[in-house]
């Protein structure tokens, strides 16, 4: 990895990792099983080898590792029960180079591991599973293996396995494969700038090398290994000035499970150096705090038969408002605004906003218990649209009666969700509604927000803190005034000067956006959204849209609420904006039309969610970015994309192409009270400006993704809490 600025703004990872990765004591696990340990590269296994073991299903971990001068940041997602993924951040102090013998190299790469077999306990079979490390770096830790490991007697773990590339340093045999073609013995680990997949070296080279370990679980939380490494660290000893001397093939560790979420580990490496390792491990579906606080529910009274069925109130205004206006009263204790409400007598339309619950079918829930108690006898069916952002939803459909039924049975989810039916929301109730008198509204929010940024080998990682100050003028209809201002307040990066990019500067000078104390400016938009129909909305912005453009931006998505895919075309005319003047326009006199056609779908499988945007990008090259994301029922998100477009690996740079990976946290994981807020975090690929795209804060499916019958049943369970 050379000398070149890395993409700023990796949002509150520090934060996140001490907040939403459990520092504090997580949940007690619920399988009786024991999770498997990390190795130093953040990847399940021995010390420095793998192992053939899976994480639980979801499990993230965030790990920091160290040896001699071999420094690693990993971040581990079981993206799948079988499949994991990892990203890892290392520096290498006197790698050495021809021009250079003291270089330090800054070096990312990715990992992926599957489990071929599953480990029968109680049987002979092991698990068995194969990798590929560094399939998307340089080649610096290039190398594919594949591996068995077999518990015995419960506390014994013992791996074998196979390796090719970096892992082939000790030769033991030759590579099997030479059999079918001599350019299976040639292997090239020198991928250039990077990022490319490095298909052609995958399994190749001359040898193979074999490696292998045990691992004693001495107590529930003291864990010795030992291990035999095939890595024979040859590039790691050739600077003129490294002070790595591998000595032995064995390593050595300890290791202590603090609490459930925390690792500590301590290591003896290759007969010459001390090593640590701090892992911080969480998973989205064990929450670290009690999540059944808070009120319970209204209680759901039957009707009398004998009650008055009469409908005349619905056509008194005066009675209506009155209804209405208590109506709010109530809800609003339960954390729910009340925006319209109207009715005919047999049927109550309510519009809402859900400020509190995580799970908006427990906001509906709510509502409906409300409506209950509130609406008079007449009133059988409750149909409930939900609002988010301004923008009408979905709206359900639920039969008074089946409510009063189901309350106390014991299937009562089950049978609630088939009486249920969704519709996407109307434009608009009508006129002869009651109207919440809350117009123009200002939502305000100062927030400080640390921020991990990834600069150059000089200036690597730079962990400081912004002051967040932003307000929201909402004057109903849709229409909207915000504005957000960042006030830099430690550990302010100075500014490094434009960058070496051939291209149009329009991600790469990124870091002079960040830079110095005064205050940016980093958004101040006129916004409108709308539905244009049942199943279509629309959004238009104009102002300084993000930190680096300002210009005008249009919407229009299609995405009917029974369906679980959606088709989006966004359009947008962007100036990009002088770094250190909040409204000039003048240092780069750069404008250009760009937009997206962009497909979403929501395939069912494992929470799997995917999207496709094509169309030109802000340097105004050509070409799409696939994102596939994991969304769980709780609020967490990992999610992962790259991008291709017309720019060559070369004009690109370092990486070859945009690819990032991003989390959602939901605060409620953590606190034991009920939020929606999150926390939102990008590591991303390095700041180059192929394939990138304009950031719009309020783009349509991010809002309204959580709104159709798919998602909404993954969450139906919280309706009746």
């Amino acid at each position: 990895m050379s000398k070149r600025h890395l993409r700023a703004g990796v949002a509150v990872i520090a934060l996140a990792s001490a907040t939403a990765i459990g520092v504090v004591r997580s949940a007690p696990a619920q399988e009786t099983i024991p999770r498997p340990s990390l190795t130093l590269y953040g990847t399940t296994g021995l010390i420095d080898m793998p192992s053939a073991q899976s994480q639980p299903d979801g499990q993230i971990s965030l790990s920091y590792s160290q040896f001699g001068e071999t420094a690693r940041r990993n971040f581990t997602f079981q993206i799948l029960p079988r499949l994991s993924g990892t990203l890892r951040y290392s520096s290498i102090e006197n790698w050495g180079n021809r021009e250079d013998p003291s270089y330090d190299l800054y070096d990312r790469s990715f990992d992926f591991q599957f489990q071929l077999l599953k480990e029968d306990r109680d049987g002979w079979q092991p698990a068995v599973a194969i990798g590929l490390r560094d399939f998307l770096g340089t080649g610096v830790y290039s190398s594919e293996y594949l591996v068995a490991t077999k518990t015995i007697l419960d506390d014994f773990t013992v791996t074998g396995g196979v390796g090719w590339g970096r892992l082939a340093g000790i030769g033991a045999a030759e590579n099997p494969f030479c059999a079918i073609s001599d350019s299976m013995c040639e292997r090239e680990n020198d991928f250039g700038e990077g990022g490319q997949p490095s298909v052609d070296t995958y399994f190749r080279g001359q040898d193979v090398g074999v490696f292998g370990g045990i691992e004693w679980r001495a107590t529930d939380k003291f864990t010795l290994k030992a291990e035999y490494s095939s890595d024979v660290y040859s590039r790691e000893q050739r600077g003129e000035n490294a002070k790595f001397d591998r000595k032995s093939p064995f390593n050595f560790g300890a290791e202590y499970r603090w609490f459930e979420g925390v690792t500590l580990g301590a290591y003896y490496m290759y007969g010459d150096q001390i090593g640590f390792n701090v892992a911080l491990s969480g998973n989205p579906n064990n929450p670290i705090t009690p999540q059944d606080l808070g009120a319970g529910p209204l209680p759901i009274n039957a009707r009398d038969i004998n009650a008055p069925q009469g409908t005349s109130w619905a056509s008194n205004p005066a009675a209506r408002d009155q209804l209405a206006t208590a109506l709010a009263e109530v809800l609003k204790s339960e954390g729910v605004v009340l925006e319209q409400f109207a009715s005919d007598g047999r049927t109550a339309e309510v519009v809402i906003i859900n400020r509190r619950f995580n799970q908006d079918p427990k906001a509906i829930g709510r509502t409906a218990r409300v409506l209950t108690v509130a609406m008079p006898a007449s009133v059988e069916t409750f149909r409930i649209t939900m609002v988010q952002d301004q923008l009408r939803t979905a709206t359900t459909v639920i039969s008074r009666s089946a409510m009063e039924e189901q309350v106390n049975r014991p299937n009562a989810g089950e049978e609630s969700w088939e009486t249920t039916t969704f519709e996407g929301a109307m434009p608009s109730l009508g006129a002869d509604v009651w109207q919440r008198d809350a117009y123009p509204a200002f939502i305000w929010s100062v927030i400080p927000a640390p921020y991990l940024y990834l600069l150059t080998p000089d200036d690597p990682i730079r962990l400081g803190l912004n002051l967040e100050v932003g307000g929201t003028v909402q004057f109903g209809g849709g229409l909207s005034f915000t504005g957000q201002i960042s006030q830099p307040l430690l550990n302010v990066p100075k500014d490094p000067g434009p960058s070496d990019s051939v291209l149009e500067h329009v991600r790469s000078d990124t870091p002079r956006y960040y830079a110095d104390f005064e205050p940016k400016l980093a958004q101040l938009t006129l916004d409108y959204v709308t539905k244009l129909s049942e199943d279509i909305y629309a959004r238009a912005s104009v102002g300084q849209i993000e930190r680096m453009f300002g210009g005008i931006s249009g919407e229009v998505l299609w995405k009917p609420v029974e369906q679980n895919w959606g088709i989006g075309l966004e359009l947008n005319y962007v100036a990009q904006r002088d770094f250190d003047d909040p409204f000039g326009f003048d240092y780069y006199d750069y404008q250009v039309a760009t937009g997206h056609a962009s497909f979403y779908w929501d395939t069912g499988f494992y929470g799997l969610q995917t999207e496709i945007d094509a169309g030109r990008y802000l340097a105004g090259d050509w070409g799409g970015t696939f994102r596939l994301t994991r969304r769980f029922a709780n609020g967490w998100a990992v999610g992962a994309y790259f991008t291709k477009t017309d720019v060559t690996a070369e004009d690109f740079g370092e990486g070859s192409f945009d690819k990032g990976v991003s989390l959602e946290i939901p605060f409620r994981w953590t606190v034991p009270f009920e939020t929606r807020s999150t926390n939102d975090i990008a590591l991303t690929s390095i700041s180059r400006d192929g394939g990138a795209r304009l950031a719009v804060a309020n783009r349509l499916y991010p809002t309204v993704r959580n709104f159709d019958r798919n998602w909404l049943y993954q969450n139906w369970g919280s309706f009746w809490q």
